[in-house]
Parts: structure tokens; sequence; C-alpha cells
């Protein structure tokens, strides 16, 4: 196994936790718990959907929806980027590197 492989597939484990991370996270809201775990918790995801937060905004406006988009947006848009960084192993690994 390459290094550069190895290199991918860590990037790739952490973009699924995070992933998986913001899918908990929005289970868990619609209980609406108040422990200080919860507060951590959305702590610790909000530099991962804060650049999906004007997307969101910008769609809640148009649609007049009372349904914040950000963490399915944030979702995909992590969905994508995992795609383009396997995309960018191939052509890295095709070149020898």
């Amino acid at each position: 196994m390459s290094i550069l492989y190895i290199i991918f597939r860590t990037g790739s484990e952490v973009i699924r936790i995070i992933e998986y991370a913001m899918l908990i996270y929005c289970v868990l809201s619609w209980f609406q718990p108040r422990q200080m775990w919860f507060y951590k918790f959305r702590e610790f995801l909000q530099p991962f959907v804060a650049p999906f937060q004007g997307l969101s905004r910008m769609v809640m406006s148009r649609l007049n929806a009372p349904i914040d988009f950000t963490f399915l947006f944030a979702i995909l848009g992590y969905q994508i980027l995992e795609r383009l960084w396997w995309t960018l192993y191939r052509l890295l690994a095709v070149r020898g590197f």
C-alpha cells in the first residue's frame, strides 16, 4: 500500500466521520436535548457547516420556508468533496506520485 493511498484513505475517513456526526446531530436535534454535551457537539460541527449557512438562508428566504437546510447542504457538499478527493487521488496515482 502506498503512502499516497494511506493519506487519501485517512482524509476520506475524516470526511465520513464529519458526515456521520452531522447526521447524528440532526437526529438528536429533533428531540431538543438540553444537555451540555449537545451544545459542545454543535460547537464542534459549527466550522464544518458554516460555509453552507449563507446558501441555506438564501433558499429559506426564497421559499419562505422555516426549515434550516444548512446540514443537508453540508452533507451533500462533503459527499461531493469526497468524490473530488478520490478523483484527485486517481490523477496523482496515474502520474506516479
